[in-house]
């Protein structure tokens, strides 16, 4: 169930193809996330100190990741499916391929300190 008072994180598992963005992405990129609170969060290319793989293996071509918190998941949808954001695709197309983009609904501080308390209750 998705609550409005949650962050949400927009995870973006990606390869570079080595052409260039061109500059229209980021207008209307930008117009798309204009209104919405959007924050970056981590970013990180493979085969730096940003990015380490603990388990597991990504898929060979990936080349970067990064993570971006919205102020909900409902933020996430309407600037992903926007006109905006959606008519500025085909203007990376030549620079990154998506491996997958994922939204991720956030836990509540009400979720967390519920968490703890079981947790505790079951320490003693």
């Amino acid at each position: 169930m998705t609550d409005s008072n949650r962050h949400a994180y927009l995870v973006v598992c990606g390869t570079t193809l080595g052409g260039e963005v061109d500059p229209e992405y980021a207008n209307r990129a930008g117009a798309a996330a204009k209104n919405i609170n959007i924050a970056p969060i981590a970013s990180g290319n493979v085969g730096t100190e940003r990015l380490k793989v603990l388990e597991g293996e990504l898929p060979p071509s990936v080349t970067f990741m990064a993570v971006e918190r919205f102020p909900s998941m409902a933020a996430i949808e309407e600037f992903w499916f926007s006109d905006a954001y959606q008519s500025s695709i085909p203007f990376r197309k030549n620079a990154v391929k998506m491996n997958y983009v994922i939204a991720l609904e956030g836990i509540s501080e009400a979720e967390l300190e519920a968490a703890r308390q079981v947790a505790l209750e079951n320490s003693k």
